[in-house]
């Protein structure tokens, strides 16, 4: 009966070509029409599990404080005035949008109902923005003794009480010179005379001054280096600085507004850059979006012209390009349905699509024109060439199939949402060609019958045994003549294997994040203006602390010793140079500061006219400069300039919750061991009482993609090789069969992992997708070479000859679809290409010449037999 389905099918579209392809195509544009809805989302948190604990509290975190992402202009000149000119016009500008926010935020409380509010206009992008110290210096400057320890305090009001009393002859000075003597026996005063000493306060002046100083870094006002080459301007956005669009859509803003402001007015010199979480995040994705283009546009030019030079035929273009593109347009329009947006990851997959897909309607068109070749009429060609082929597409579309949707068991979405796309991309393009391929050839065929001869294509030729030209030839009796041969590269592989992988297997999982990232933007972008900006800031300002949230503002402390403490306990020694809380910019607790305006009243009250008049003019404008004013009180946090407060408080106007880990200035944040470290310290913290703080940073989030990837990783590499044995054993109806077809794959695969080990290509988020995806692939090639063989009754040379050129053109384009990646400027991205590459290369390979020559040895042994009377999927045809 299924016979019978098939070949009826494949009648009615050599019948109704042209309502085949018309409802294809229609399809087609309804599918893609679809799925030009469909969303990108680059974001890397998007490859992250929804149920990641550590993702789940970075997106609480990021709503509690409205975003936070940094951008950082700087502008560098050799002139200090220009630059800082620059920064107050740039500041001026960027003023306006937050008016317009307190604007718009009026208008919402004043709104009852959605009409009115949307006529409030949009929000701005903007949560404040940072242009300098001037502020922070003025409140220090005014509060400068509440600053002071306690203690310091009080020795110095000691002091004052001491000096005014010898001053005032209520006391004898012990140190005083005696009568008739001079100090140190020359000079000095005269004998009798008292000794003159101004007020004691020196010590405390000192340690006062350097306590500010690590408050307040930045002498100048502005954020800029000491020699004021470079100034910089801080935003703080409303986005969480991962790559989405609006980050995206506020850097294009203030780029326009610098372009406006024409940064060579002020110095002709002068440059302007942008550094911190949103110019890197997007420097990153928009290096992914453009190589996932180029790479897709490229694979399928070199595709096409590779298919077009073998066949020696443009007009096959046309033959492999549309169940190739039906299947792409289903599976982009199953993701618009099931996520309605692709994550990273699945932008990549045109490429890949197109690389593998065409893999189907290739066999298919071969086995036709293999038929006409040997003289069969084109109706019987086209049935036959469907039911020959038929197994071992079916066989190709459920390994394939299968490899993909071995990711979509994982929690890691950066592999699920790939494995489903193409899951159901790959199935689409097998169910595809069915009715496709020989609906086209028909309708090229009759096409090329009203076109000059030089316009149609040239008749295929085949030997007269069938090869399809001298290299199938050569393979074929290589592997016939020197069997054992070639199989000896199977222990040299294996012993390769014995030496390189097992100390690879215990690591081998890329830690290094600087060698995933985009090159270009390190060397001249982002990246290369994220130096400068550290030179700026050089740490200051809690710049370098990874942000974090505490449930209440009275955990603060107690996290903030358990970090600390959970830091101490780090094997590989201590990463956190300071935990940066409210307290730290405070004068003390509300007791403390109140002890302290206590102790500086009496200071203030002993410095009275009487006792300034008794100085010297110096030491009188010294004592007036440094005299505690009556205004000091208390400070809350509330009462911190802006620039200090708002790093330290939340959208609901809570403050002291956000605390900073500042790490020590050698810890790299691209070594991913370091970030597996801080998520151990930092991640989810327990109190002693208990309490469970559920804490997380950017370093914890990209921990949490490293765990993930190490955990799914080899779940779906097992799953995948498991899956593919199954149908291999159930395609091939025997375990001798099944042994040799899985024995090619194995080698092939084995053979990558060894080249991998032995050119050190540590296995990274992007690269990892191409191991269980080349179970699948890889499996097409030696099953087609097997049941070419078995459709001949065990001929191995023959079936070789007949089945090595199209095996090799799949394997062709499916490198392509790879190879285009080779050359991406993202490095990830690029070793993604090397590995699938090579995976490719080693598995098509192994089909052509490993497996050949195995099932010749197995042929003489007579353990074959069984395999070659059919396997228990398909009986297949009568003609090979």
């Amino acid at each position: 009966m299924l016979l019978r389905m098939i070949g009826a099918l494949v009648d009615f579209s050599g019948r109704r070509p042209w309502l085949v392809i018309g409802l294809a195509i229609a399809a087609m544009a309804g599918l893609w029409g679809y799925a030009s809805r469909l969303e990108l989302r680059t974001e890397l948190r998007e490859l992250l599990p929804s149920d990641s604990p550590a993702f789940m509290a970075y997106e609480r975190q990021a709503k509690r404080v409205d975003g936070g992402a940094q951008l950082i202009v700087i502008a560098e000149s050799p002139d200090r005035g220009a630059n800082e000119r620059f920064i107050d016009a740039l500041s001026e500008r960027l003023e306006e949008p937050l008016r317009h926010h307190a604007a718009r935020a009026a208008c919402l409380a004043a709104c009852a109902d959605d009409a009115c509010r949307s006529a409030c206009g949009p929000a701005s992008l903007i949560r404040y923005v940072e242009t300098g110290t001037k502020d922070v210096r003025r409140f220090f400057d005014e509060n400068k003794w509440l600053y002071a320890g306690v203690r310091e305090l009080e020795q110095a009001d000691e002091a004052i009480e001491l000096e005014i009393a010898l001053r005032s002859g209520l006391i004898d000075d012990l140190d005083a010179v005696e009568p008739g003597a001079s100090e140190g026996g020359s000079g000095g005063q005269a004998a009798g005379a008292p000794a003159k000493k101004g007020l004691s306060l020196d010590d405390t002046w000192a340690e006062l001054q350097r306590r500010l100083k690590k408050i307040d870094e930045f002498p100048s006002g502005y954020f800029s280096t000491p020699d004021g080459r470079m100034v910089a301007i801080r935003i703080v956005s409303r986005s969480a600085g991962m790559g989405d669009r609006s980050a995206a859509q506020l850097l294009d803003e203030v780029t326009a507004l610098v372009g406006r402001l024409d940064p060579a007015t002020f110095h002709p010199a002068m440059q302007v850059g942008y550094a911190g979480d949103i110019p890197n995040a997007i420097a990153e994705q928009k290096s992914l979006v453009s190589e996932a283009v180029w790479a897709t546009v490229i694979a399928l030019v070199l595709i096409l012209g590779g298919v077009a030079l073998y066949y020696r035929s443009p007009w096959s273009l046309i033959v492999i390009a549309l169940p190739t593109a039906f299947g792409a347009s289903a599976g982009y329009a199953f993701a618009t349905a099931t996520y309605g947006y692709v994550n990273t990851v699945g932008a990549f997959l045109g490429a890949i699509i197109v690389g593998n897909g065409v893999n189907y309607p290739i066999v298919l068109l071969s086995r036709y024109r293999d038929f006409r070749a040997r003289g069969m009429a084109a109706d019987e060609a086209r049935r036959e060439a469907v039911v020959n082929a038929f197994r071992a597409e079916l066989v190709g579309a459920c390994v394939a199939a299968i490899a993909y949707g071995s990711l979509t068991i994982t929690h890691f979405r950066g592999f699920s949402q790939f494995g489903t796309i193409g899951f159901v991309g790959m199935l689409m393009v097998w169910a595809s060609i069915v009715p496709l391929v020989p609906a086209t050839i028909v309708a090229i065929e009759r096409i090329q019958a009203r076109l000059p001869r030089w316009l149609r294509d040239p008749p295929p030729r085949v030997s007269d045994e069938g090869a399809a030209g001298p290299g199938a030839r050569l393979l074929a009796r290589v592997t016939r003549r020197w069997p054992v041969v070639v199989l000896a590269v199977a222990p040299v592989v294996l012993i390769l294997a014995a030496w390189k992988l097992p100390a690879y297997v215990k690591d081998p999982w890329e830690y290094n994040f600087a060698r995933l990232g985009s090159k270009s933007s390190r060397e001249k972008g982002a990246g290369s203006w994220s130096l400068k900006a550290s030179e700026v800031f050089g740490g200051k300002m809690n710049v370098a602390g990874a942000m974090m949230l505490a449930d209440t503002p009275e955990q603060v402390p107690a996290i903030k010793a358990q970090i600390l403490a959970n830091d101490a306990k780090d094997p590989e020694g201590k990463l956190v140079a300071d935990v940066a809380t409210i307290a730290d910019v405070l004068p003390g607790s509300p007791e403390e500061q109140r002890q302290k305006i206590e102790i500086l009243g009496r200071i203030r009250d002993r410095l009275t006219p009487r006792v300034l008049k008794s100085l010297s003019p110096e030491d009188r404008e010294r004592a007036l400069q440094m005299r505690p004013p009556e205004s000091l009180r208390v400070i809350t946090p509330h009462d911190l300039p802006d620039l200090i407060r708002r790093r330290f408080e939340e959208n609901n106007g809570v403050v002291g919750t956000v605390f900073y880990v500042k790490y020590k200035n050698n810890v790299s944040f691209s070594n991913g061991k370091n970030l597996l470290r801080m998520a151990n310290t930092t991640g989810n913290v327990v109190l002693p009482d208990g309490t469970h703080v559920v804490t997380a940073s950017r370093p914890t989030v990209f921990a949490e993609m490293i765990r993930s990837m190490e955990r799914d990783g080899p779940l779906a590499t097992a799953a995948s090789f498991l899956a593919v044995t199954g149908v291999v054993v159930l395609a091939t109806g025997s375990l001798m069969g099944a042994f040799s077809v899985l024995s090619a794959l194995v080698l092939g695969v084995l053979a990558t992992a060894v080249a991998m080990a032995m050119l050190d290509v540590k296995i990274n988020f992007l690269n990892f997708i191409a191991l269980p995806i080349t179970f699948g692939i890889g499996c097409e090639y030696p099953f087609n070479v097997f049941d070419r063989a078995r459709l001949l009754g065990g001929d191995v040379a023959l079936a070789l000859k007949r089945s090595a050129g199209p095996v090799a053109l799949c394997s062709y384009t499916t490198v392509l679809g790879y190879g285009s990646l080779v050359f991406a400027d993202n490095q990830a991205l690029n070793s993604f290409g090397w590995v699938a590459v090579s995976g490719e290369i080693a598995c098509v390979a192994s089909a052509l010449l490993f497996l050949p020559a195995l099932l010749h040895v197995m042929s003489r042994s007579g353990a074959l037999q069984r395999a070659w009377k059919g396997g228990l999927l398909w009986r297949g045809s009568h003609h090979s």
